[in-house]
């Protein structure tokens, strides 16, 4: 009984593009719902609420004027989201269960319902709007037919390359990719896929090509944005929830750093890892096989890094715990020599990784390499980066945070657009009661 009542939290009824329901659920919209909505105003309050109020003001205006300038036969352009930027539900006919990201589906202890290999057939059903819809905007604008493609970033990267693949085909023409983060390493494995030469054109923004120790810290359960995650879930612990989840996912192993220089730890081997939350040794050297197979660039292939934000660039192993070196020397989540894809085109921007697919100026730069394989919005030389002392933060100073449980109606209008971003806001460092 108790299961029937926590599955209905998360049951919503999908509607068709045009068929809009009387009080919306924004998260729940299919994206051609939410652009009707900014085009006519209807329904402001909830936008602003999700969106925020400057972003809305923006968001409703690029609506507007894509509408005069949107082309059917337009250049295809696929836009691939980061790592947990789609979100996952079972369907059901015209009713899904959804449980990426839903916040009633967290509290009630759902996300256990991602770990693999799982009973439930859940399957990506849309992209995380705030992220990702300024772009598809901008693009229409520019005369591009832009499509937002989600996957389900739990799994293999290369199962999701050949799913790309598999769309791209069934499109019938030419392509070209804009894709961040996980995103962008799909977009990289799929290039090995396409036969055809479908895909003319690739932009990476924030590509952990060579890997972020992110992924590392979500599986630690220190990264920010699995601690919040755990906090407003009242049933699982972070710890709890990295064990029987984080560590059965493909997809995130495969975001590892590998070892760029004698001495550095080796984190696909299981040994290197502490003991407390130790990561599967088959899904290790899965990862590292994937790593080894993604293919190097050609002239299609271009990459726009982010700088100059504190970001974890090296970790050691010490009393059985990891220590983390933090420099401006990324983008906060992928440091800038992880970020560079070596034989491809590279473009500078300082700014933070979520940012990179939403900035005015990275999002003008894109269009214009779409065009025109280049362009002078970003820069081209490489950085300079001051080489300062790093800031160094254990496994334990993580796990100081987000120890209290955290109602979702008491999150802050801001707080919530920032579940994902890898940030402790005000709400999730009160001490516990």
């Amino acid at each position: 009984m108790a299961r029937r009542r926590t599955a209905a939290i998360t049951r919503i009824t999908e509607r068709m593009p045009g068929e809009l329901p009387s009080a919306p659920a924004v998260a729940h919209l299919h994206d051609e719902q939410v652009i009707a909505l900014l085009r006519s105003g209807a329904h402001a309050h909830l936008l602003i609420a999700h969106f925020g109020e400057s972003e809305y003001r923006e968001l409703a205006q690029l609506a507007k004027l894509a509408a005069t300038r949107k082309k059917k036969r337009g250049p295809l352009v696929f836009i691939l989201p980061g790592i947990m930027g789609s979100r996952l539900a079972m369907k059901r006919g015209r009713t899904l269960d959804l449980y990426w990201l839903h916040p009633q589906a967290i509290a009630a202890g759902q996300l256990s319902e991602l770990a693999l290999p799982g009973s439930r057939a859940l399957k990506p059903v849309g992209v995380m709007l705030p992220g990702y819809l300024k772009m598809k905007l901008m693009l229409e604008v520019y005369g591009f037919q832009p499509v937002l493609h989600a996957f389900d970033w739990r799994a293999d990267i290369e199962r999701s390359a050949r799913g790309l693949i598999r769309s791209i085909e069934r499109a019938g023409r030419p392509v070209m990719i804009v894709a961040h983060s996980m995103g962008a390493l799909i977009a990289r494995a799929a290039l090995g896929y396409d036969v055809n030469r479908r895909v003319k054109r690739l932009v990476q923004l924030g590509a952990p090509n060579e890997g972020s120790f992110a992924p590392v810290q979500a599986l630690r359960a220190v990264y920010p944005t699995v601690r919040k995650i755990a906090a407003l879930d009242r049933k699982h612990t972070a710890e709890q929830l990295a064990r029987e989840v984080f560590l059965t996912l493909p997809g995130l192993y495969q975001l590892l750093p590998s070892a760029r220089a004698p001495g550095e730890l080796d984190l696909f081997e299981a040994s290197n890892w502490p003991s407390d939350l130790v990561p599967d040794p088959k899904l290790l050297m899965k990862a590292r096989r994937v790593r080894a197979r993604l293919p190097g660039p050609d002239e299609r292939c271009g990459v726009i890094a982010g700088f100059g934000q504190e970001t974890v660039v090296a970790l050691e192993k010490r009393d059985d715990m990891f220590i983390y070196d933090i420099r401006a020397e990324g983008d906060g989540t992928v440091p800038l020599a992880r970020a560079c894809w070596q034989g491809a085109r590279t473009w500078y921007v300082h700014e933070n990784h979520g940012a990179l697919s939403t900035n005015g100026r990275v999002l003008t730069g894109v269009i214009d390499i779409l065009r025109e394989g280049d362009t002078k919005s970003l820069q081209t030389n490489e950085p300079d980066l001051p080489r300062t002392v790093a800031r160094r933060v254990s496994d334990a100073d993580f796990r100081r945070h987000a120890l209290a449980k955290v109602d979702w109606e008491a999150l802050s209008p801001e707080s919530r657009r920032r579940i994902l971003e890898p940030i402790f806001t005000p709400e999730f460092c009160a001490p516990v009661r």
